[in-house]
């Protein structure tokens, strides 16, 4: 099938096949994640691609480890806790030219190699990310998603699955250590040197933290520590009103 009726699973093999192949290191910080790491590993297995996975532990009591172990092609190290750090952690000893971070409870678009693959072929693009979709309905959370698509810094968090090229990550020296906003940071750094986009596939994350607080309440203290970041606000500071996952 050819011309404007070649679908678009079709046109992501094309690419995939004729493109230069290029293997992708997928990041995973985790800390107490044995609710969610089981299913989006099996996920991420099941996917087309050269993908590498790492999953960085952050010092887990629960069965986090456990699940890691049970896929043998998964890498599974120890770092110390913050998720800057087990991000950077990852990467040092990651193989792959492109780094893509991924939280533990998201899981990517099937066509999420041919996609970073053909975007990143061109040499001025330095990453991007995907946009992001929850797993609750709710009004707010659906602007969230369509907020989402928007390719700007104050629209693109860690669990849009940021990807990188990792010789640009480490000319900028990776992710900041500071305990909160490195994903806003980082793109702050990246979006100076090169083109970082949106791409047009999301991922699919958990409401989690919605769910947990209350989703009008989380949706309006999100927005503003955002804000307060972004007006100059410490991390460190605005860390102490935002709870961890676990």
């Amino acid at each position: 099938m050819t011309g404007t009726n070649q679908t678009l699973d079709e046109k992501n093999h094309h690419l995939l096949v004729s493109s230069e192949r290029m293997t992708i290191s997928i990041i995973i910080p985790s800390l107490n994640e044995g609710e969610y790491i089981h299913k989006t590993l099996k996920h991420l297995i099941s996917l087309p691609g050269d993908f590498e996975i790492i999953v960085v532990d952050g010092g887990s009591k629960d069965q986090t480890a456990r699940m890691v172990k049970e896929f043998g092609m998964v890498k599974l190290i120890s770092s110390e806790m913050g998720r800057g750090i087990q991000m950077n952690h990852g990467a040092k000893i990651s193989k792959g030219e492109i780094l893509l971070f991924l939280h533990a409870d998201t899981f990517l678009p099937h066509n999420a190699y041919p996609s970073i693959l053909g975007f990143m072929q061109n040499k001025k693009n330095v990453g991007g990310s995907f946009y992001l979709k929850l797993d609750k309905d709710h009004l707010l959370l659906n602007l969230y998603s369509w907020c989402s698509k928007l390719s700007v810094e104050f629209f693109t968090y860690g669990d849009h699955g940021i990807f990188v090229r990792k010789t640009v990550f480490e000319q900028i020296g990776g992710y900041k250590k500071i305990p909160f906003m490195e994903d806003v940071e980082i793109q702050k750094r990246l979006r100076k040197i090169g083109r970082f986009k949106k791409l047009g596939s999301a991922v699919t994350s958990s409401a989690r933290r919605f769910k947990k607080e209350g989703t009008t309440k989380q949706f309006f203290a999100d927005l503003l520590l955002i804000l307060l970041f972004n007006l100059g606000v410490s991390p460190v500071k605005l860390k102490k009103f935002y709870k961890d996952h676990c």
